[in-house]
């Protein structure tokens, strides 16, 4: 972050200070993480306010609250604490003033973000949004972490209800928006599926006056936002006809990466990426085309994309004895994400195994869903569905034979070592569910079991 005396943040954001002006140059708005001269933001919930904990930070240099506290250390009052920090974030990425670029999506934004990140990396410093701090907090969050260093910005963009995308996009005001694709997430929130698209297309609205909005063709409510986008300039991406970026020539090796043309315009270029399927190849004609928006020329972006590492948890490859293999896709988990690990995992030879947890925010139809990718996983040949949960369920219930459902870990993972122990093929095993399923638990749990050990010697 940039230092700033107290008085320019007081200033910023309208409000009055209360005591010494400070300088600044780090924003927490966690006490548990205060390590000394912090400026202290006193968030206030639904279910807590941090005012009422005021005294947890001692440490801080100084206090930004909605309402003066017992302290002497300086304050800074403001109407709403939510909202400064929001400002504040906006205000650092005034200043700093990078190139940028928001994202958002159903599936991938997370893969998309670290593409473009490894692609701007050669043409300078960059800033990402780390872990899943997308949301209201967690924007102006990595907006406060801007230094004068950074010459490009990558922001990732999630909400659970509608407005939440706008607000942070105004925060952001990229030069790039992209709404990689809509699938059945988070339809508690949204209702339908539509809902879902307008949540999303909310990242359009506040684009820099120059900016360049970036489109997936593919996906079927490209021509809602296109016709949204009358205005703006536009790029589209996808394997559909009269795409800007598009993919050719797909060659997918599963333990290797993928090799594909990329077509940028006029331009045809030979990628070679370390990371496997379809849908990746997806992500990266997304990831170019923003990188393509901001000026990155073509040879830059191709040797971006080979240097990108895998996400933890999106398709990591664990060795298990000798020639089997266990597949942690556990980083989060949507409908789409799931099909297009089953899609992933139909690949391998011999035995296939899918062990799904709960997928979370599906609304009324979650079962319906669940059920959904049961039928999914058999038709694209998968040989035994393992699930864990409650929502779950559905899926082996609609798997038919060869699926079993449990409700601990450890009962999952025994049933599935017996299943497993004398198999003669080579056994490919795939482990995924939402991150309140805790899957990546099952990942330790097989990875420290017997099926771990090198043939021939016992656990």
């Amino acid at each position: 972050m940039l230092k700033m005396p107290l008085s320019e943040v007081a200033l910023v954001l309208e409000g009055q200070l209360l005591g010494q002006d400070l300088v600044i140059d780090r924003i927490s708005t966690d006490t548990r993480n205060l390590c000394g001269g912090e400026l202290f933001i006193a968030l206030k919930g639904e279910r807590f306010d941090a005012h009422d904990f005021i005294e947890n930070a001692h440490q801080a240099a100084a206090l930004l609250v909605s309402r003066p506290v017992d302290s002497a250390q300086p304050q800074i009052l403001v109407k709403d604490t939510r909202l400064a920090l929001g400002r504040l974030g906006q205000y650092i990425k005034e200043k700093v003033a990078p190139k940028s670029a928001a994202l958002t999506g159903s599936c991938g934004k997370t893969t998309v973000k670290e593409m473009l990140a490894a692609i701007l990396a050669l043409k300078g410093p960059v800033l990402a949004t780390k872990g899943n701090f997308n949301n209201d907090i967690g924007v102006p969050l990595t907006l406060l972490r801007l230094e004068p260093s950074h010459q490009y910005g990558v922001f990732e963009l999630g909400a659970n209800h509608e407005g939440e995308i706008a607000y942070t996009a105004s925060l952001v005001q990229a030069d790039v928006a992209l709404v990689n694709n809509v699938a059945p997430t988070h339809l508690q929130g949204f209702g339908t599926l539509a809902g879902i698209a307008r949540a999303k297309g909310e990242i359009y609205g506040p684009l820099a006056k120059n900016g360049v909005a970036v489109v997936n063709l593919d996906d079927d409510f490209a021509p809602d936002w296109l016709a949204q986008l009358k205005d703006k300039e536009v790029l589209t991406f996808g394997f559909k006809a009269g795409a800007d970026i598009s993919a050719t020539d797909i060659q997918d090796s599963l333990d290797a990466g993928s090799r594909f043309t990329l077509k940028l315009k006029d331009q045809q270029l030979a990628v070679t990426m370390p990371l496997p399927g379809l849908h990746n190849v997806n992500n990266a004609m997304a990831a170019a085309a923003c990188a393509l928006a901001l000026g990155v020329d073509g040879a830059t972006i191709v040797a971006g994309l080979a240097q990108v590492q895998p996400v933890p948890g999106r398709l990591n490859i664990r060795t298990l004895g000798r020639k089997d293999r266990l597949i942690d896709d556990t980083y989060n988990a949507s409908v789409g994400a799931v099909r297009a690990a089953i899609d992933t995992l139909s690949r391998y030879q011999g035995r296939r195994v899918l062990v799904l947890g709960d997928l979370g925010e599906l609304g009324e139809r979650a079962r319906h869903y669940h059920a959904e990718l049961g039928h999914y996983a058999k038709a694209a040949g998968i040989d035994n569905l393992f699930t864990l949960g409650v929502l779950s369920q559905a899926a082996s219930d609609a798997f038919g034979l060869g699926a079993g459902h449990y409700d601990n870990r450890e009962a999952l993972v025994s049933s599935l070592v017996q299943a497993l122990a004398d198999e003669a093929a080579e056994v490919s095993i795939l482990v995924k569910g939402a991150r309140s399923s805790r899957m990546e638990l099952v990942v330790d749990l097989i990875a420290a079991s017997r099926l771990a050990a090198p043939q021939g010697m016992a656990c």
